[in-house]
């Protein structure tokens, strides 16, 4: 769940000073007893900015705004290590298994497991949760796409496919199971869910529009905290908020994106602010519409790739994110699946070779510095979300860079968020940023952006192909990695794939997507080194949040 909005960062002391005197009497980080300050509670976010909250924790209600860490209250079957090239591994489930053909799924459940009103989980449980939302329309759905499911017995679960479905294994560590004994008895259209009972850590102590508070539970299957015993999660009204919430030390935790976040924030006390980055695995970067001329010569768009220097882009709004290579693949998420060609290889500026590509093409540049054909010109225009302050800048450096490098003319046209995903789905434009391989498995990274199945003719509605690259070969590549559970076949495919991006261009990966990670160590020790982190420090992330905190001492 990364946040989409990146927003410059505005913490002024005359707000830090306001928002610092918000905090109700006793709901701090510490207790006394005996005249002996004792640690104890964290102060973290757990959603995107919002003013207040409201008291719904109902998972499939079609209601827009919804209670905020679900993720400490119900939990996956598997844990996605989002470190490890997205691998699986065993959470509510002991263990995970396909049949020989790979269509079906058998999980075997923890028998240690109990929800917090001490009703032990069962296989019930998660049947009723995956087959709740698919009897009405209107509430929250899954993607699992299964045909049956069955329950052997109260800790076995059999999930059956029409089809060979390994990649849709990672699908299950969205999925948050809730209690059946609780949840069958409601309208699930209309219930808010205000007394939550979940397997997860948290139990809810406290709730309030400006804090909710929850115990952490002494019968959590996964085991007691090391130190944290109550927690509390605190709205921000604007990401401003946030941050001067994160300086004056009314926060421990958020997950914000921040522009110079070195010396605004890190600078200010080095030995207990940090401001980390983690890769997602995928990148960001810009989508060429192969559809539409002039972007359709291939020619044109290596041109335009070539001639991009993203460390310059960089330092137009540092957030901590680093250059990625062509592949648009992390190679500290995924490893030995990068072809070695392309894993230490971030994309760097090479004007010759863009001049040369440019030379190659069927369109010429103009006198007004447009590509033309045949007499009539191609103006072309990049698009980023306006709201997103870095992209914005990036926006406007990348068109300095045509120009300069190839007397090439861009116009910028910064589009609001709720108007760009749709212009693009319908391929209305030239080129855009966005994000690219990303998702849960790094199939399914390239299959959202690359499958002919996932795209459509101009002025129709693509569901994830916005480049509307089409190609047989790509294609055939995807179906074969889809159906394999072979390790080695799956390498195998996937170079294929990664040297048809870099050879064609369908998109140009400039940035490694991340999720931002603020902490205030004064108060709790033990937050992951990036260096050689285990699970990412992230506030919405399911088992990995429970992970963060679990392991949290307090600082001496």
């Amino acid at each position: 769940m990364m946040h989409r909005k990146l927003v410059a960062v505005a913490a002024a002391v005359t707000l830090a000073a306001a928002v610092g005197c918000s905090t109700d009497k006793g709901t701090g980080s510490s207790s006394s007893t005996g005249g002996k300050a004792t640690v104890d509670t964290l102060n973290m976010t757990a959603s995107a900015a919002a003013p207040t909250f409201v008291k719904n924790w109902n998972r499939f209600s079609p209601a827009d705004k919804k209670s905020p860490a679900t993720n400490l209250l119900y939990e996956p079957l598997i844990r996605i290590n989002h470190l490890a090239a997205k691998k699986p591994e065993p959470w509510l489930a002991e263990s995970f298994e396909w049949s020989a053909d790979g269509k079906t799924l058998t999980f075997k459940l923890r028998k240690d497991v109990k929800w917090s009103d001490g009703t032990p989980f069962t296989a019930k449980d998660v049947k009723f949760t995956f087959e709740a939302p698919t009897s009405n329309p209107k509430l929250t759905q899954n993607s699992l796409g299964f045909k049956t499911i069955t329950t052997p017995d109260d800790h076995t679960v059999v999930v059956g496919y029409d089809d060979v479905a390994y990649q849709k294994l990672a699908s299950y560590g969205d999925e948050r199971i809730v209690p059946e004994h609780i949840w069958s008895k409601q309208n699930l259209e209309t219930w808010t869910n205000p007394e939550p009972v979940g397997t997860g850590p948290a139990k809810l102590a406290k709730f309030s529009p400006q804090q909710i508070t929850f115990d952490w539970r002494d019968d959590y299957w996964g085991g007691k905290a090391k130190g944290v015993k109550h927690i509390n999660i605190k709205p921000f009204a604007d990401p401003q908020v946030g941050k001067a919430m994160m300086l004056n030390g009314q926060l421990d935790w958020s997950t914000m994106s921040w522009q110079d976040a070195d010396k605004q924030y890190v600078a200010k006390n080095p030995k207990t602010n940090h401001y980390w980055t983690y890769p997602t695995g995928g990148d960001e970067g810009l989508n060429f519409n192969t559809a539409k001329p002039p972007l359709d010569d291939v020619h044109v768009r290596r041109a335009l790739y070539a001639a991009i220097d993203p460390e310059k882009l960089l330092k137009l709004n540092v957030t901590g994110q680093s250059p990625t290579n062509a592949t648009g693949y992390d190679a500290k998420v995924y490893g030995d699946l990068l072809a070695p060609e392309y894993k230490d290889k971030p994309h760097t500026q090479d004007l010759a070779a863009a001049k040369a590509e440019l030379a190659k093409a069927s369109y010429k540049l103009d006198a007004n510095g447009n590509l033309s054909k045949g007499g009539k010109a191609y103006p072309l225009t990049m698009k980023p979300v306006v709201e997103y302050s870095n992209w914005s800048a990036w926006g406007l450096g990348l068109a300095e860079q045509w120009r300069t490098g190839l007397g090439l003319n861009v116009k910028v046209v910064p589009t609001p968020e709720d108007q760009l995903w749709g212009q693009m789905a319908k391929g209305d434009y030239n080129i855009a940023l966005d994000w690219q391989a990303g998702g849960n498995t790094p199939w399914a990274g390239y299959d959202g952006v690359l499958n002919s199945a996932n795209t459509a003719p101009l002025g129709q509605e693509a569901s994830t192909n916005y480049t509307r690259w089409q190609d047989k070969t790509t294609d055939d590549l995807l179906a074969k990695w889809r159906v394999t559970n072979d390790e080695a076949k799956q390498k195998e495919y996937a170079a294929a794939l990664q040297k048809i991006v870099v050879d064609n261009a369908p998109f140009a990966p400039l940035f490694t997507a991340a999720w931002f990670i603020e902490v205030n160590s004064t108060r709790w020790t033990g937050w992951p080194d990036p260096a050689n982190a285990e699970y990412v420090p992230h506030s919405v992330l399911g088992p990995e949040t429970i992970l963060t905190i679990q392991n949290l001492t307090p600082a001496k």
